[in-house]
């Protein structure tokens, strides 16, 4: 594959997504981590989050308190910033909780419209919108050995 002089294969750039992981789990709800990886062949520069905030708060669930917001939704402040991802690296940041019928930080299965915004290594720029779920990802069916198997 040929290209423009000046033009970068798009193989040769920082891929940078965005997932909720389960921190731990028990009985008494589910802990997450928000994930951000970059997964591209050149380190990523100045990543930044935001959130659509209408799929944000329709993701809250009843102990969404001010003190929660802030603690669990400072990863999509505008003056946050990830200085540098290296390639094949990734950070994480405590992301809330769920537990049963809504009562904690998120509803569980809520799905929440984000942008990703970073810059390659050689400055080009970056903008990837992407959908992330609050979900179990120990399971994706949420249901593993031990709930009340044979």
């Amino acid at each position: 594959m040929s290209t423009k002089p000046g033009e970068v294969q798009k193989q040769f750039r920082p891929i940078v997504s965005v997932a909720v992981r389960t921190e731990s789990g028990s009985e008494s709800g589910i802990f997450y981590k928000l994930e951000v990886l970059n997964s591209g062949s050149i380190p990523a520069k100045d990543i930044s989050l935001s959130a659509d905030p209408s799929s944000l708060s329709d993701a809250f669930g009843a102990d969404a308190s001010e003190k929660y917001k802030k603690m669990w939704l400072a990863c999509f402040s505008p003056s946050l910033k990830i200085d540098i991802l290296h390639n094949q690296s990734r950070v994480t940041c405590s992301f809330g909780t769920t537990r049963g019928s809504d009562q904690g930080f998120w509803k569980y299965r809520a799905r929440i419209s984000i942008t990703v915004r970073y810059q390659g290594w050689f400055g080009k720029a970056y903008e990837e919108k992407q959908v992330i779920q609050i979900l179990d990802s120990a399971s994706f069916t949420g249901y593993m050995w031990g709930d009340g198997d044979a």
